[in-house]
């Protein structure tokens, strides 16, 4: 038992040495658009917004094509996307993949007094539906410091970077009727066909991923202690049967 708990500390820390290899202290901050400066695209991205909302509405098949500009504009202008100003920001889209900028914040301390890391960089990746969720599948993952290693990479990949957007009053009801998404060049594409199912099954929620998280520390907290308990009996058993027949 002494052995599991003190591997399971080690491995705790050994995550923050590795984490520190290809993070940074302090944040290297995205570009952010200034919407002032784009009054014109912006006015004309609000008429495309809400063309897609009224079609959409009208359980009628719509489409919405949005260039990069477009999604920047959106992260800079609308306040459902303030967490992502400053940590993501698009650099280009083609059919392949879309390269963005991250400044992506970790709690690099398992125990204690957390301390921020910061992995700033860039990927590759592509979007995909799942449950009214737009996750992205990272194929590389670049750090300004170090290697980012594979298993990270695909931590990164099961971000649910917009499943805070379910729960807002305007984005969320459309982005459960979503029945496509692609890249294309210079434009991520999004569809609705009322004839067609979402694809994929729901993903879970952050805090549905919290509670496995603590139900799975309890069941292992559980097991080690049931098993401290078999050891302890094993190892005192003599001590145990004499004191019994006597």
């Amino acid at each position: 038992m002494i052995f599991l708990i003190g591997f399971t500390i080690w491995a705790l820390f050994r995550v923050e040495s590795e984490i520190s290899k290809f993070t940074e202290s302090t944040p290297s901050p995205a570009p952010v658009l200034d919407p002032t400066h784009f009054e014109n695209e912006f006015n004309d991205l609000s008429r495309r917004l809400k063309s897609f909302e009224v079609a959409v509405l009208a359980n009628e098949p719509a489409q919405l094509i949005l260039s990069t500009q477009d999604l920047n504009l959106s992260i800079a202008a609308h306040p459902q996307f303030e967490e992502l100003r400053e940590n993501f920001h698009i650099l280009s889209l083609s059919p392949e993949h879309a390269q963005i900028q991250i400044s992506y914040r970790l709690n690099a301390k398992p125990i204690g007094e957390s301390t921020n890391r910061y992995l700033n960089g860039s990927f590759l990746g592509k979007p995909r539906l799942e449950g009214g969720q737009i996750l992205i599948d990272i194929s590389h993952l670049y750090s300004n410091r170090g290697t980012v290693p594979k298993g990270f990479r695909d931590h990164l990949s099961d971000h649910q970077i917009t499943a805070p957007f379910l729960k807002d009053e305007s984005l969320g009801p459309f982005m459960k009727k979503l029945t496509s998404i692609e890249l294309s060049n210079n434009a991520l594409i999004v569809r609705v066909d009322p004839t067609k199912k979402p694809p994929g099954k729901p993903e879970l929620t952050q805090e549905e991923i919290d509670n496995t998280k603590k139900i799975a520390i309890a069941t292992f907290a559980i097991v080690l202690t049931i098993f401290g308990l078999l050891l302890f009996i094993f190892l005192n058993w003599r001590k145990i049967k004499l004191t019994i027949s006597q």
